[in-house]
């Protein structure tokens, strides 16, 4: 096979998996923390900050949302000049094409992110809860991680977030994406641990198709 013949194909066509879950009201309203530090523009963010959060902006899609209004940046310090994790609040409209089997409006939280000298400090659980302090609950609102990712998938679960499968999204560069539903050893753990309603037993057998 020649060498170049997968990177072709990747080309052609990307399947990703997610993890998704969604907020629901047993959770509370989340907390406010005291240093965390929302900022709704750029210009907001200190500049040593935006090195570690947005190196390329030209590159990142939450660069020109932000710009827009349509995401807002969550800043941990503890001490109010070092930046030890930060997070999104983004509107959901940007996610539509790819997720709109999920929900067809309300709020993505995320990604987030832990410097590595200050992780293991539960700072991920803290910028959760500032985050669904600050996020309409009026409309869905959903993260997603990896299935390899166990540990961001405790922290989403610890605050009690609603699993809601894995899903796995193709794209192909002739314009089109399909999200489907996908059964998962997760899935088949919580199949055990509790009722499992008409929507979920669907599950892997429901396609969404949607032009870019």
């Amino acid at each position: 096979m020649s060498p170049t013949r997968p990177l072709f194909k990747r080309l052609i066509h990307e399947q990703r998996h997610y993890l998704f879950y969604s907020y629901q009201a047993g959770q509370g309203a989340g907390h406010a923390d005291e240093h965390v530090h929302v900022c709704d523009t750029w210009a907001a963010i200190p500049s040593s900050w935006r090195e570690i959060v947005a190196p390329s902006p030209w590159r990142d899609p939450k660069y020109y949302r932000l710009r827009r209004g349509a995401a807002r940046l969550l800043c941990y310090s503890g001490n109010g000049q070092t930046l030890e994790a930060y997070g999104w609040v983004q509107d959901w409209r940007p996610f539509r094409r790819k997720f709109g089997k999920l929900a067809a409006d309300g709020t993505m939280l995320g990604p987030y992110r832990t410097v590595p000298q200050a992780r293991g400090q539960g700072l991920y659980g803290r910028l959760l809860m500032h985050s669904l302090s600050i996020c309409s609950k009026e409309k869905p609102v959903l993260i997603y991680t990896a299935p390899e990712n166990v540990a961001s998938q405790r922290g989403i679960e610890k605050l009690g977030f609603r699993f809601l499968g894995e899903w796995v999204l193709d794209r192909w560069l002739v314009g089109f994406v399909r999200l489907r539903q996908q059964l998962s050893k997760k899935d088949a753990r919580v199949a055990v641990c509790e009722t499992v309603d008409s929507s979920v037993e669907d599950r892997g057998t429901q396609d969404y198709h949607h032009g870019i």
